[in-house]
């Protein structure tokens, strides 16, 4: 094995078995060597160590976006969430000769209220 620049060491190999459990939870046991492969695959969550060798991972649910988008138009955004409104607006560099009228009539678009 190759060892790291910086520290010089060698990585330690771990030979042992990995359950997963309802996509979420994971638990890792050395002593078990049964040789299985599995795809890889990313989740956030937290990794332990207990105190006999195996290794557990709860993955952490996934929030999702919690702003609903109000209004479009083509350089902008108007959303809120719970406790604010956000306004994004997005304007291409060679559009820049009109920029001042673009802004004020993309606002001004945005910000009109639709009955």
């Amino acid at each position: 094995m190759a060892k790291d620049k910086k520290s010089g060491n060698s990585p330690t190999a771990i030979k042992g078995v990995m359950y997963v459990y309802n996509d979420k939870n994971v638990t890792f046991n050395p002593k078990d060597t049964s040789e299985n492969v599995v795809t890889g695959a990313r989740r956030r969550g937290v990794l332990t160590m207990l105190s006999d060798g195996r290794m557990g991972f709860m993955a952490q649910p996934y929030k999702g976006s919690t702003t609903k988008k109000l209004k479009r138009t083509v350089h902008g955004t108007l959303s809120e969430s719970e406790d604010n409104y956000y306004l994004y607006m997005r304007i291409d560099k060679t559009e820049c000769s009109v920029f001042r009228k673009m802004m004020a009539k993309e606002m001004k678009e945005l910000l009109t209220v639709n009955n």
